[in-house]
């Protein structure tokens, strides 16, 4: 019987839902050997006579990543860090590392406030400035690179030391740029210049200004990256090759002496299905046709073949999330631990599926009726009334809660189950 590599790479998997999927992705790209590990079981891996040499923290939550370590867990991750370890954090997972009152204080940058709360919906591909003396630049990263964020929160510079670290600033908007669901980039240039007129709304570089995409810096002995990119993001060639780069470099690997290839493009729907456990399939049915009521009534929309776009006020990303989360489970081989834990739940989970589409197929139609009279009639469909179904599905905003986050957490859990092998 021939073991496992030791794990050079520790995925924490606790509240990442898609973005953990992505970044499980492109490790297995990588070709690196890891090993994913929840934040109760953190301080035995970091602790332990053969630790990793990076702990990798997909986008989430910051806070429920915080709570899921405990104590234990953030003394063990910074003295790992601190010890020499590297940590790599993504979105929510830079979020986590920042001196904040629910960070790690692994950086001395902080989570900044939006005085422009436009910048909050943007997503797509903007163009980047890296540091070219940095060794976690490589040299043949094109000048401006082209990197992914999806509704980036923005760095704040430190309080009592020199704002220093910023591996990458942004340099504008990219081909695919979205503002909400406007797609910004297809746009005319004439209609651009109008708006900037008109209404002083400038979607150019000015927008984004020139703050840090990505940080880099030292805690104690160790190496800590933190960037608002998606780097993981399937099918971003400059982005995926710059976090291969990234991932040989804090793992203590040869770095690529050219652009590796990028990670595979990803379509959920399209995977075999090999799970095949009752109730699993019929629920991603279920899913689907509520997503395809959504679309049909132009609440929703096909951003990429792994992500839903949806109009403001609309929770699509709930939706994706739970979208991305079933049909990856439906195409991952079984495992015993997995079919135990779905013999267990599965039944429910199944029931709270169809209760989660007839509600959100309801919910969806209602809030079709009320943009079909916001403007001449905005009081026949109470938005208190939307207000709370949406709070029934979808908890409050903006995470995934109600019924939906019960879904997804049965979901997490038999997912975690059936990668972990």
């Amino acid at each position: 019987m021939t073991s496992r590599p030791r794990a050079t790479i520790a995925l924490l998997w606790d509240h990442s839902h898609l973005w953990g999927l992505l970044l499980h992705r492109a490790l297995t790209a990588s070709g690196l050997p890891f090993v994913l590990v929840r934040g109760r079981d953190v301080p035995q891996l970091l602790d332990g006579g053969a630790p990793p040499r990076l702990l990798a923290v997909p986008g989430g939550f910051a806070r429920k990543k915080l709570e899921a370590l405990g104590p234990q867990g953030v003394d063990a991750v910074r003295r790992f860090v601190a010890a020499g370890g590297a940590y790599l954090g993504i979105c929510g997972g830079a979020g986590l590392a920042l001196s904040d009152p629910d960070g790690l204080s692994l950086c001395p940058w902080r989570r900044a406030g939006f005085t422009n709360r436009l910048k909050h919906f943007i997503s797509g591909h903007v163009g980047v400035v890296p540091d070219r003396d940095s060794p976690l630049t490589p040299p043949w990263l094109p000048e401006r690179p082209l990197v992914p964020v999806w509704w980036p929160a923005r760095f704040a510079p430190p309080l009592a030391a020199e704002p220093e670290g910023v591996l990458a600033a942004y340099d504008g908007p990219g081909p695919d740029f979205m503002l909400a669901d406007l797609d910004v980039a297809g746009l005319p240039a004439a209609t651009l210049t109008s708006w900037r007129e008109r209404f002083g709304l400038g979607f150019g570089p000015e927008f984004l200004g020139a703050g840090p995409c990505i940080l880099a810096g030292r805690f104690g002995q160790g190496t800590v990256v933190l960037s608002h990119a998606h780097l993981e993001t399937p099918d971003s060639p400059q982005a995926n090759a710059w976090l291969a780069h990234l991932l040989a470099v804090l793992t203590g690997e040869p770095p690529p002496a050219s652009p590796p290839d990028a990670v595979p493009a990803w379509n959920p729907a399209e995977e075999p299905r090999r799970f095949g456990e009752d109730g699993l399939d019929q629920a991603v049915c279920l899913l689907d046709a509520v997503i395809d009521l959504g679309i049909a009534h132009r609440l929703l929309f096909r951003r990429s073949p792994w992500l839903l776009g949806w109009r403001p006020g609309t929770p699509g990303f709930a939706v994706s999330n739970l979208r991305a989360m079933a049909h990856l489970a439906a195409a991952c081989p079984a495992t015993a631990p997995a079919r135990a834990f779905w013999r267990e739940h599965g039944e429910r989970f199944a029931a709270g599926m169809r209760r989660f589409h007839d509600g959100v197929a309801e919910y969806f139609l209602s809030e079709r009726l009320a943009a079909t009279l916001s403007r001449f009639d905005r009081e026949t469909v109470p938005e208190a009334a939307l207000a709370r179904e949406r709070h029934e599905l979808f908890g409050p905003p903006p995470g995934v809660g109600g019924a939906c986050g019960r879904l997804v957490a049965t979901l997490d859990e038999l997912v975690r189950l059936l990668l972990a092998g």
